[in-house]
């Protein structure tokens, strides 16, 4: 698909769809503390712990949309490349210790004290998870539907914590909406952490793995598993336009990481 007509495609859609979710994530947050009149949230300005966070979950479609948004904001390409490569240095240099990439939570927990925040992230000194987005106006589904009602001590820990669901059950079904049309428009749809998917962008090869049109066939479908497949090669192609190729470690953290989600 050439660059133009995806943006054309893409960037009305996506959009839409986080107007759509924004109105009723801001709904259903009013009508929660109002039931519930004890309850606060726990996101607030200043508040930074899940931009440390090593997987921040967006569809390549997203991200496609949110590089080119900056890009027209005004950012030239080679300084945002340059401090999307400066991230993915440091967290390769995480997973080269690990032998393997932060799917399961144990791993995320460390990466955690490594303080390597999402490259928009702006420090703030008050604290170690303190500061803002640089990019607020423009932040991904993932980053507007995250929400707790806890301390976020819990958050800065990785530990479990509270949420209003209906926000988060909202946004989850808009993110299954984004992936549906990048389907239908180019074949496969990935999921992938943030950084890694946007500096794949900032590249020809993995620009290029993100235009190209890869259709399954009806009979190809009816395999168990074969759009999920298809959709986890796009994310395969990507990373390895920015030097990483998955190995068999990450498989099974992979693996690990799906079994322990269905058991909670």
């Amino acid at each position: 698909m050439e660059y133009s007509t995806a943006i054309q495609h893409l960037i009305p859609f996506v959009m839409t769809k986080y107007e759509t979710h924004e109105h009723a994530a801001s709904q259903k947050t009013a009508e929660f503390l109002a039931s519930q009149t004890s309850e606060k949230l726990g996101c607030t300005k200043g508040c930074g712990a899940c931009c440390h966070f090593p997987l921040v979950p967006v569809t390549a479609g997203e991200a496609f949309v949110l590089l080119n948004r900056v890009l027209a904001e005004g950012t030239p390409l080679e300084e945002l490349a340059k401090k999307l490569f400066h991230y993915v240095e440091k967290y390769f240099n995480f997973v080269q210790s690990k032998g393997r990439l932060p799917f399961l939570d144990r791993d995320q927990k460390k990466f955690l004290a490594q303080l390597l925040p999402c490259p928009f992230f702006v420090k703030e000194n008050t604290s170690q998870f303190a500061g803002h987005c640089g990019i607020y106006g423009m932040r991904p589904l993932i980053c507007e539907f995250y929400n707790s009602i806890d301390s976020p001590k819990l958050c800065e820990q990785k530990l479990g914590h509270r949420s209003i669901e209906a926000v988060i059950m909202n946004g989850s079904h808009i993110q299954d909406n984004l992936r549906d049309f990048e389907r239908k428009l180019l074949g496969r749809s990935t999921l992938g952490h943030l950084p890694l998917l946007l500096a794949a962008l900032c590249t020809q090869e993995g620009l290029q793995c993100f235009l190209e049109e890869k259709h399954l066939t009806d009979e190809e479908l009816k395999e168990e598993f074969a759009q999920e497949i298809h959709d986890f090669s796009l994310y395969a192609e990507m990373l390895n336009s920015i030097g990483y190729s998955l190995s068999e470690n990450d498989m099974k953290a992979l693996e690990e990481a799906q079994s322990e989600m269905m058991r909670d």
